[in-house]
């Protein structure tokens, strides 16, 4: 990654904060040191220090941005009101790069102030940091930086195109395979054959309809923002390609999986089967992400379900990528991912998608998913505790993580709308896990305002579901959306 650094100042002997005789080249070599030593894998470039305007310099800074990933625009003395100098720091921004502008307090702060407000409101992807702090300026080239690596990644998407999905003797054979290894009294598993197996086809939607997979509403289009604004690719494939994945995988290969798994639940409420069934997805599923170059992935889980291409609920394979970093989002939804992915290289750590129930008499919300990561504090962390139970609206079959969220820690809660370039961001305080067997079974409580959360909800932009990750992680999400040129939503406030 290069990052062009430029400096704007008075000169050492010019008047003006922050003083006659201030060593300015120093501060700045000593400010490019610090930064070089703090990030050796990124190329800090240009590092001029300008004190008066010329066109040549404002040329050669513009020649060297259009070669960079990113600019680092540090005004370090109080130059007057040299609307000049001011020039060159705004057309620097105004080449479009993800820009950090720093004040070095008491020295360049008019400037910086000016500068600001000539480019604030014009969608420029700028970052403003005044601190006293030198660690605040390079957590914001970390964020810089995090955001540069995830570009490139690209996301599965495994789907149907056609609205009516026909189902062959095979694929119902594969669906009542999975229900007899339920375990499931005879009763119950006649009647969910006669309503799920024995139809010949079925509908899925296609345009979109659902909250989880706007972006069928006008793929190209989100395609493009997904490219431009991320650089993220979706990338979509059959259902078909999925079960020859699946096939390869040995149900005994499998069968060692699920015994980890097992090995590592407090508590198990299913069958074997199931979790075996999981298992094989899982191992599918890394399989299938490596030959197609793809570092995440998204299922729209009941129509590939029900279709018999994927008999097995994905909930446990699901949380066993995403502990693994390679994020796996449910119901095909791309913002979410999009959103999982953010949270992977910002915070380096997972976060549970799931969709929200408002308690607005005790100011509560409960985020709720048959599926959520353990390794909620980081990748590198201790797991949290899980049992093993059955999938919620399902509630005859499947096998869900039911995972052990702590109490009283913070929880920054995140959606982005590609479509809108928005990013909507709540924060509260986790209650833990409620144990409750209607709905979703992971149900994280969260202390916040709920009642403002239902006053500002937006289906049209930012849908139902919502991805919570542990810690406050607010900064970092605003400081990538500045970067990003999103619209920051706050609906709990």
């Amino acid at each position: 990654m290069k990052i062009y650094t430029l400096f704007l100042g008075k000169g050492e002997w010019g008047p003006g904060w922050p003083y006659i005789g201030y060593d300015e080249k120093g501060l700045c070599e000593s400010i490019v040191r610090r930064l070089r030593d703090r990030f050796p894998d990124i190329e800090f470039v240009g590092c001029r220090v300008i004190w008066r305007y010329s066109r040549e310099e404002s040329w050669e800074v513009k020649r060297g941005l259009r070669e960079a990933d990113g600019l680092l625009l540090c005004i370090v003395g109080n130059y007057g009101t040299n609307p000049m100098m001011d020039n060159i720091g705004v057309e620097a921004i105004e080449i479009g790069k993800p820009t950090i502008l720093v004040s070095f307090m008491y020295g360049g702060d008019w400037g910086f102030i000016r500068i600001y407000e000539r480019v604030r409101g014009r969608g420029f992807p700028v970052l403003p940091i005044s601190s006293p702090n030198f660690e605040d300026m390079k957590r914001a080239i970390g964020v810089m930086k995090n955001l540069y690596d995830m570009r490139g990644r690209r996301i599965l998407v495994i789907t149907f195109d056609k609205a009516e999905v026909s189902r062959s003797e095979e694929d119902k054979r594969r669906l009542t395979r999975m229900l007899e290894a339920e375990g499931l009294p005879i009763e119950v598993k006649n009647i969910l054959a006669k309503y799920y197996v024995s139809p010949d086809s079925f509908t899925v939607d296609v345009h979109g309809v659902d909250q989880a997979i706007q972006w069928r509403r006008n793929e190209d289009l989100y395609r493009s923002n997904l490219k431009s604004i991320f650089g993220l690719e979706l990338v979509r494939i059959d259902p078909d390609e999925l079960l020859d994945y699946w096939e390869d995988v040995s149900v005994e290969e499998a069968g060692k999986v699920a015994d980890e798994w097992v090995n590592e639940a407090e508590e198990i409420r299913v069958p074997r089967d199931p979790i075996v069934g999981a298992a094989r997805l899982y191992l599918a599923l890394k399989k299938l992400l490596k030959d197609k170059g793809c570092d995440a992935v998204g299922i729209e889980c009941f129509p590939v379900l029900l279709s018999g291409k994927m008999p097995i609920l994905p909930c446990m394979a699901f949380s066993k990528l995403n502990d693994e970093g390679i994020v796996a989002a449910c119901e095909a939804d791309m913002d979410s991912a999009v959103t999982l992915l953010l949270g992977k290289y910002l915070a380096g750590r997972p976060g549970m998608i799931g969709n929200y129930c408002l308690d607005l008499s005790g100011n509560k919300v409960t985020y709720l998913h048959c599926t959520s990561p353990t390794k909620l504090h980081g990748y590198g962390r201790s797991s949290l505790s899980y049992y093993i139970d059955r999938h919620g609206e399902a509630h005859f079959i499947g096998a869900s993580p039911i995972v052990r969220f702590p109490q009283d820690e913070p929880v920054t809660t995140v959606k982005v709308s590609v479509f809108h370039r928005s990013i909507c961001i709540r924060y509260g305080r986790s209650l833990g896990l409620l144990e409750d067997e209607k709905a979703c079974r992971n149900k994280l409580v969260v202390e916040d305002d709920a009642n403002r959360i239902l006053e500002k909800h937006d289906q049209s932009v930012f849908g139902w579901h919502k991805v919570s990750f542990l810690g406050d992680l607010r900064w970092e999400f605003e400081a990538a959306a500045r970067l990003l040129s999103l619209k920051v939503v706050k609906d709990d406030r």
